[in-house]
């Protein structure tokens, strides 16, 4: 009886250094549009229009995402 292990190849994008944006080492960059920056002033929490993950390794921005499910994971 032998037992296979499937491996899951990610369909996420990376960087160079193979960062995805489930790893540690990619930090979101919120992007807001005046809306949402005056709500945030006012104590509102507003979702960002973008998020943008870039590497800590290399400083490269490797996903840019705007769905609203992905806006909505990363309220601030």
């Amino acid at each position: 009886m032998t037992m296979q292990t499937e491996s899951t190849v990610s369909d996420l994008p990376t960087c160079a250094c193979g960062t995805d944006r489930t790893c540690r080492e990619a930090t979101p960059e919120r992007e807001y549009g005046l809306g949402g920056a005056l709500y945030a002033l006012w104590g509102g929490t507003s979702v960002p229009s973008s998020v943008s993950f870039r590497c800590v390794h290399c400083g490269v921005v490797f996903d840019k995402r705007s769905d609203l499910a992905t806006r909505r994971a990363f309220i601030m």
